[in-house]
């Protein structure tokens, strides 16, 4: 199960209505999903017209989407209005920028917003190959990549670190762990009210974990990443769906 039929499964079981994408760029998996209310974030949206009219005919709503065209960080700062509007965000999928602190911001930023009772995902957790896993602010140049050994276009960054830093930091507050599927689906759920937690980044925290290598994740990502079976979606489908909204 990837990420796209995991989110569409809950939205077909649950009475959630809100739905966020962070790095929706082509839309692939943005437009797909049925949800009532959905947002797109990404700095430079490239979603083929052809893309757009099949899945409008799919799903009507879909031309009630609304697109902002600008970083992640911008849009949690200057649409605060609107993210209050909505009341809450039931699920997120963060999928931008593959790096440690893009990826960390996004989830801690969409946290403030989320339903209790909601999930955040993110992909890209659970890289396949050391290459893949290349930590960088953003996609390896041409250079870069000639001087990445076993390099084949496949890149995920080092999303992963995001993890680990939410389960050193919130244990008691959240359910983090990544699924092994579709490139690793990391998976965020509060355990309770998210209220009294402190969403500003630990630095001193931060630069621990940065130093964690790919080597040294794949030595135990069952006790790193708390790494789970492809299975575990129907865990992550069956707890969501049976909560009280």
């Amino acid at each position: 199960m990837n990420r796209t039929e995991l989110i569409q499964e809950i939205f077909s079981n649950k009475t959630f209505t809100n739905y966020l994408e962070i790095g929706c760029r082509k839309g692939k998996s943005f437009l797909p999903v049925r949800a009532k209310n959905k947002t797109a974030v990404d700095p430079v949206f490239k979603i083929p017209i052809t893309r757009k009219m099949k899945w409008l005919i799919k799903w009507p709503s879909n031309s009630k989407n609304n697109y902002f065209e600008e970083e992640s960080d911008t849009f949690f700062a200057k649409r605060k209005t609107y993210l209050n509007q909505l009341g809450h965000l039931d699920i997120v999928l963060v999928d931008g920028l593959h790096n440690f602190r893009t990826s960390l911001n996004d989830v801690l930023n969409s946290l403030i917003y989320l339903n209790p009772k909601g999930l955040i995902l993110m992909h890209d957790c659970y890289p396949p190959t050391a290459a893949a896993a290349f930590p960088s602010e953003f996609f390896p140049s041409k250079e870069e990549q000639k001087n990445i050994e076993g390099w084949s276009g496949e890149w995920c960054g080092d999303v992963w670190k995001s993890v680990v830093y939410l389960i050193r930091k919130y244990p008691y507050d959240l359910e983090a762990g990544v699924i092994n599927t579709d490139y690793g689906l990391g998976f965020v759920m509060p355990k309770s009210g998210l209220k009294e937690m402190d969403f500003k980044i630990d630095e001193k925290l931060f630069a621990e974990i940065d130093k964690l290598t790919y080597e040294d994740m794949m030595k135990d990502p069952q006790g790193i990443i708390n790494l789970k079976e492809a299975s575990h979606t129907g865990y992550i489908i069956s707890k969501i769906t049976s909560r009280s909204k």
